[in-house]
């Protein structure tokens, strides 16, 4: 899903880009942005778990919840 000026990248930066068509202010989307990444790194694990997932598998798709890549600058896609 595309959300942002650099298309589909999974990234704050992304995010950040397009927060007026959701009719935030970049420091409200922003602190959005925070509470859900530390939600989501907090929180994965657990829910995965109690849903059935191996702690194998966890392990194998831990790199899609919390990335480093996520706070990178992104460079904007022509």
């Amino acid at each position: 899903m595309q959300c942002g000026d650099y298309g589909r990248y999974a990234n704050a930066t992304n995010l950040l880009s397009q927060s007026e068509r959701f009719y935030l202010e970049t420091d409200e989307a922003s602190a959005l942005i925070d509470d859900m990444e530390d939600r989501v790194r907090n929180n994965w694990y657990d829910v995965a778990r109690r849903s059935g997932v191996s702690e194998q598998d966890c392990e194998k798709i831990s790199c899609a919840f919390a990335y480093p890549g996520f706070r990178l600058l992104a460079a904007k896609q022509d």
